[in-house]
C-alpha cells in the first residue's frame, strides 16, 4: 500500500487521486494508493500538498522533492459578506494557522492587493474540514468580515450564502500547487511505484482538462454542501482551464515561489532546481 498524505481534504489536492481510483488507473498499474491526513501519517512517503511540503523542506523537517505538479494556481479565495471590505481590505479575517502555507499566501495577497495601514486581526482556525466550517461560520455570523476558504466549498455554493468572492489567490499569485511530492529520505522519485503514481495522476489531469464525467464525479464527491451543478461549475471555471502546466512554467514559477517563501520564512540554502528537478 502506498500512502499519499494530504494537507487539506479539498478538491484541488485530491481530485487527481480520486479520478485515478475511479478510472482504475492505479489498478491497471498494479498499485494501491490510499490518501491519508499527512500530519497523522508521517510515514507517508508521498504528499499531495506541494506548498506545505515546500515549507517543511525549507525548514529542514522533511526532504521533499516534487515529481508532479497539477496546477500553478492556488485554489483559495478571500470571501466577504455582501457589503464588501472596501479598498483597504478586511479588518477581521478568519484565516489559517500561523506558519502554514495558506497563511503565507494570505499575507502576501493582503500586502499586494489592499492598502490598509494596519494588518487585519486574524482569527486562526485549523486546516481541514473542521476549520473550513468554522471559517464559514465566523464569516456568516459576523464574527469576521472576511474568510480564507479553499476548494472544499464550491464558489457557487458560497455565493448562495450571500458571500462575495473578493480575491482569488489563483489570479493573485502563481505557485506550484497540488501534485505529488516525494520524501527522498524514504523513497526515490524514480522508484517504480512513484513513477506509477505519477503516471496515474498525469492521466487523471487529462480527465480534468476534458471535463470527463469521471472528473465531475470526483469533484462532486470531495465538495462540502454542494450540488452536482456546483461541482460542474468548479470543474469548468477553475480546474479544467488550469490543470496540467508545462514543465517549463513549473520551473519558472517554482523559482519565484521558492525565493518568495524562503524570504517569508527566513530560510536559505535551497534552490528551485533542487526541489522541482524531477518535474519533466
Amino acid at each position: 500500500m502506498i500512502l499519499l498524505g494530504y494537507r487539506d481534504h479539498n478538491v484541488h489536492e485530491l481530485v487527481c487521486h480520486e479520478i485515478a481510483e475511479r478510472a482504475g488507473y492505479y489498478d491497471r498499474l498494479g498499485i494501491e494508493v490510499e490518501a491519508v491526513p499527512g500530519p497523522d501519517h508521517p510515514e507517508a512517503a508521498l504528499s499531495a500538498g506541494l506548498g506545505g511540503s515546500l515549507v517543511e523542506a525549507l525548514r529542514g523537517q522533511r526532504r521533499w522533492k516534487v515529481a508532479l505538479v497539477h496546477t500553478l494556481h492556488p485554489l483559495f479565495w478571500i470571501w466577504t459578506r455582501k457589503e464588501g471590505t472596501g479598498s483597504t481590505g478586511p479588518t477581521v479575517l478568519a484565516g489559517y494557522p500561523e506558519g502554514s502555507i495558506v497563511g503565507a499566501f494570505t499575507q502576501k495577497v493582503l500586502n499586494d492587493h489592499w492598502s490598509a495601514e494596519e494588518a487585519p486581526a486574524v482569527l486562526r482556525f485549523p486546516a481541514g474540514s473542521t476549520g473550513d466550517r468554522l471559517r464559514v461560520e465566523a464569516l456568516t455570523s459576523g464574527v469576521a468580515d472576511a474568510a480564507v476558504l479553499g476548494s472544499a466549498f464550491a464558489p457557487s455554493a458560497l455565493s448562495r450564502l450571500g458571500l462575495t468572492d473578493s480575491l482569488f489567490f489563483g489570479v493573485a499569485l502563481k505557485f506550484p500547487t497540488a501534485g505529488v511530492a516525494v520524501d527522498v529520505a524514504r523513497t526515490s522519485v524514480d522508484h517504480p511505484s512513484v513513477r506509477k503514481v505519477v503516471a496515474a495522476q498525469t492521466a487523471a489531469i487529462a480527465k480534468v482538462r476534458s471535463r470527463d464525467p469521471v472528473a465531475l464525479d470526483a469533484v462532486a464527491s470531495l465538495l462540502h454542501d454542494s450540488s452536482r451543478a456546483d461541482a460542474q461549475r468548479l470543474l469548468a471555471d477553475y480546474l479544467s482551464p488550469q490543470y496540467g502546466p508545462d514543465p517549463r512554467d513549473v520551473h519558472a514559477a517554482g523559482a519565484d515561489a521558492l525565493d518568495w517563501l524562503a524570504g517569508a520564512l527566513h530560510t536559505s540554502g535551497h534552490t528551485a532546481a533542487e526541489f522541482y528537478e524531477a518535474v519533466r
